[in-house]
């Protein structure tokens, strides 16, 4: 049996980039019990010297700096990140940062970490800006995501499949994510849930 995953039907998959997101999501899951994710936009200020010179091969330098960066906290467990470029905002990043929910329930002190050190990697040329849940919107980033949870799990499918979009990808084919580590054994063994069937 196939299982189709939620996406935004507004857009155009990529089905590579969407069964790597998948993929992913399905590895950080399996690895820890609940997450929070935080998405966030990575920019530079337009007019400034790197909005006007860079390239996807210094962006990717500088957001793999920021990643590393932000592996060194505690809580980050994982990222997620790919590139598009459009006339107003030139070349951007899209990302998601992975949390452990026993580590943390406060997403918005990474992000505003995450903010205070991409400006020092940029030389205040770059910019992050925290996409959060609107109204208009049918899913919400702020609902943990709990392995035993299948409703959550759909909510962050639907959510991410936004990273796997085609469009304003304009040939870049630039995807940056973390390795997830096996679950190590020792602990309590997780119950298995039985997914409803449709």
């Amino acid at each position: 049996m196939t299982i189709t995953p939620p996406v935004i039907p507004y857009y155009t998959m990529d089905w590579y980039l969407l069964s790597s997101v998948n993929y992913h999501i399905d590895t950080l899951i399996n690895r820890y019990s609940c997450l929070y994710a935080v998405r966030i936009d990575l920019f530079y200020r337009k007019g400034s010297c790197r909005y006007q010179s860079s390239t996807p091969c210094s962006m990717d330098c500088e957001v793999r700096v920021l990643m590393a960066e932000l592996d060194k906290l505690p809580a980050v467990v994982g990222y997620y990140c790919v590139m598009e470029r459009t006339a107003d905002h030139g070349l951007h990043v899209h990302a998601v940062l992975w949390l452990d929910g026993h580590i943390t329930q406060k997403p918005y002190v990474y992000a505003e970490k995450a903010s205070v050190m991409w400006r020092e990697i940029t030389e205040d040329d770059g910019h992050l800006y925290r996409c959060e849940k609107k109204e208009s919107y049918t899913a919400d980033i702020n609902i943990p995501v709990r392995y035993n949870d299948p409703a959550s799990i759909h909510n962050i499918r639907y959510i991410l499949s936004y990273l796997a979009k085609v469009e304003q990808k304009e040939g870049l084919c630039w995807h940056y994510c973390n390795e997830v580590s096996a679950r190590p054994s020792v602990g309590r063994p997780r119950r298995s849930i039985s997914l409803p069937r449709g």
